[in-house]
């Protein structure tokens, strides 16, 4: 992971975090299913959270589903997560360019919430990634 994503990833001070950039090439598919996060805490699962980076932009053909959301039009810089045990999702790239996504798997921390909570309440879910170093 390069040295500009640790450093985004310590800013959500996840505890135990897993960080890994997921490229989804032209033609791949994630079909509909819930994550298997519990491992993080199998006796309160309710505190694992992933977080998604959007490393690249939107594009006509690729696709992100959130139960019955269609999530779009994207910047890079978007963050995003979700209610991981319920929740079926899915992707898909139907496009002509890989869709480039940092995602963030851990334990909630205080640090966690009040950094989200930060994005949040200046209305902006979105971080400075313009350096492109992945």
């Amino acid at each position: 992971i390069p040295e500009k994503l640790q450093r985004i990833s310590k800013l959500f001070a996840l505890k135990d975090c897993m960080d890994r950039i997921h490229v989804q090439m032209p033609g791949e598919v994630w079909n509909l299913h819930l994550d298997k996060l519990e491992k993080w805490a199998p006796e309160e699962p309710w505190t694992v959270m992933r977080i998604q980076l959007q490393l690249t932009d939107w594009e006509p053909g690729h696709f992100w589903s959130y139960g019955n959301y269609q999530h779009q039009f994207w910047r890079a810089g978007d963050v995003t997560t979700f209610d991981w045990q319920n929740l079926p999702h899915s992707t898909a790239n139907a496009g002509h360019n890989p869709r480039v996504t940092f995602q963030m798997t851990g334990l909630i921390t205080p640090e966690t919430t009040e950094f989200i909570n930060r994005l949040k309440r200046f209305g902006n879910h979105q971080l400075d990634i313009s350096d492109n170093s992945w």
